[in-house]
């Protein structure tokens, strides 16, 4: 989960990048010919012999420096890093420090946030209730969640396991962020998704979403009859001795050993930073509502077991988890993530990111964000090889991901190996554009209404009941379950422009009204928080 927000998908387009440099097509215009990544394409290097201790160790060695230097680049306070070869842990290792400023380091014990790399877990729980003859990969979502609806009936009838897991809903990228935001539940999300207008076809084109694999946990509730969070506890976390682990919140909290949270954004001096998660924050919530697509704390060692778990066909220590032909369906690709035409193809699986190469070992990997973490797992299952990067800070640079692509382009010889470096100088570029994006008023702004005018009720089919109330002659608007008052100042007319205390310094929206022809404010529209990075508004209409 961002709960990954757009760490994937962002991701995925500058390693095409990557993969693309130094190509054309014939006619001199291709994949290069896009917007340019950091500096000159670099010469490739030599291939890594890893079942050569002493160049294993050379390599490690080498890649423990890079990381370091690529983390204080990066201005990251935390990361911790493992990679596992052959069922063993090769390296593993804490860098800087649980909190900005403090001496307090990052141990192997430290519990981080993993965001939507909890998918891969949710997928593997369905293959173990398919391995017990419970549920088929091909049922129906109707079947095992009776609420689930999208908005064509035939779609509904269709929609199965498979799709929810492939991220093919049809329904648009990331939809339904601001869920969790506003206190809506699962139970709620779920009966959400018919209200969600498609972008594209069913099962047409790769959208990714967090939602349906909320409808997946619901199903794997069903048919097992405990908890998803139970169902982790006794058939993933117990059997794996992932003993830092957990799913809730209070549990991230508990632990002796955890990360301090950060999550970047625009500061009130109109610059950008890591902003400090308060423990108490109102929010802190979120990751933990969409659980099944995002809610999974775990420190480095966890992570480790978990990956060689993924790589062992099933197996853990001698005991068989899940079928060889449950792992296989989980790492095949079923969703084209792209269709440009050049060596490197991606495909999303079931909860697993699959990247084909042409001359080196295909890639099974996925990246995860919460509102103060981002975290990667990249595995190369025919040399029973992965790694695991863990950070402490959502947003502003997609660190863990450049690492473990770093890791692998370095090991196998191949060109652009400083992919830390090039993702660094794509997340500059969006902190630039971030704050090119603010919004400036207009030198001569329209006088607004009265603000009695628009004082009042409103009501959308999501969010519920929203409040526009006055308070000392400024207008506030209040909506969700979990209540989020926004403040309002005049902006231009019936425009006004929305912060958010509750949320902090980082949230700049606006409000919009609606009148109708006799002057009568009818409904507005505002920014949400989340979905505002996706340009999704939500509309009220007055009561």
């Amino acid at each position: 989960m961002r709960v990954s927000f757009p760490g994937l998908c962002a991701v995925v387009c500058v390693l095409i990048l990557v993969a693309a440099a130094g190509c054309t097509s014939p006619g001199g215009a291709g994949p290069a010919a896009a917007t340019p990544v950091s500096g000159a394409v670099q010469d490739t290097g030599r291939v890594i012999d890893l079942n050569d201790p002493a160049a294993l160790k050379a390599f490690l060695e080498k890649f423990d420096t890079y990381a370091e230097t690529s983390r204080e680049k990066a201005g990251i306070s935390g990361m911790a890093v493992a990679v596992v070869k052959d069922g063993n842990v090769i390296i593993m290792k804490g860098y800087g420090t649980k909190t900005v400023g403090k001496a307090d380091p990052v141990t192997n014990d430290t519990v981080f946030q993993i965001g939507s790399t909890s998918k891969a877990f949710t997928a593997a729980l369905v293959a173990m209730e398919v391995d017990r003859g419970r549920m088929n990969w091909s049922d129906p979502m109707t079947q095992y969640v009776p609420d689930f609806a999208m908005s064509d009936p035939w779609v509904t009838k269709e929609y199965t396991i498979t799709d929810s897991l492939a991220q093919r809903s049809g329904i648009g990228d990331h939809w339904g962020m601001d869920l969790a935001t506003f206190g809506l539940d699962r139970a709620d999300m779920i009966h959400t998704l018919r209200y969600a207008e498609p972008v594209s076809s069913f099962r047409s084109s790769f959208m990714y979403q967090n939602v349906p694999f909320v409808a997946t946990g619901a199903a794997i509730e069903k048919t097992s009859g405990k908890t998803w969070e139970d169902n982790l506890q006794e058939r993933i976390f117990t059997p794996l001795h992932m003993t830092g682990a957990s799913s809730t919140y209070a549990a991230f909290q508990a632990s002796p050993d955890h990360v301090t949270l950060y999550r970047h954004g625009v500061l009130s001096n109109n610059t950008t930073g890591a902003i400090p998660i308060d423990p108490d924050w109102a929010f802190n919530n979120v990751s933990y509502e969409f659980g099944p697509a995002g809610g999974i704390n775990a420190n480095i060692q966890d992570m480790a077991a978990w990956t060689i778990f993924q790589l062992g066909n099933g197996s853990y220590n001698g005991q068989q988890l899940i079928s060889p032909a449950g792992m296989a369906y989980m790492h095949t690709p079923r969703t084209p993530v792209s269709d440009t035409m050049i060596s490197q193809k991606n495909y999303y699986c079931q909860a697993w990111m699959y990247t084909g190469q042409d001359g080196t070992p295909d890639i099974v990997w996925h990246d995860g964000e919460t509102l103060g973490s981002h975290s990667v797992v990249l595995m190369v299952p025919s040399r029973n090889l992965g790694i695991v990067v863990l950070a402490n800070e959502a947003g502003g640079t997609a660190l863990p991901d450049g690492l473990a692509f770093a890791f692998y382009r370095q090991a196998f010889g191949l060109a652009n190996p400083d992919v830390s470096a090039i993702v660094q100088a794509q997340a500059d570029k969006s902190n630039e554009q971030l704050l090119a994006d603010q919004p400036v008023r207009p030198a001569r702004p329209a006088e607004p209404l009265a603000p009695e005018k628009y004082t009042g009720s409103y009501t959308n089919t999501i969010y519920g009941k929203a409040v526009v109330a006055e308070q000392a002659g400024n207008l506030t608007l209040t909506f969700g379950k979990t209540p989020v008052t926004f403040d309002l100042s005049p902006w231009d007319g019936n425009t006004f422009a929305s912060t958010c205390p509750q949320w902090g310094p980082d949230y700049h929206g606006q409000v919009m009204f609606a009148t109708g022809r006799d002057g009568t404010v009818t409904g507005l529209t505002t920014s949400l928080i989340l979905d505002k990075d996706f340009k999704r508004d939500a509309a009220f209409v007055r009561v």
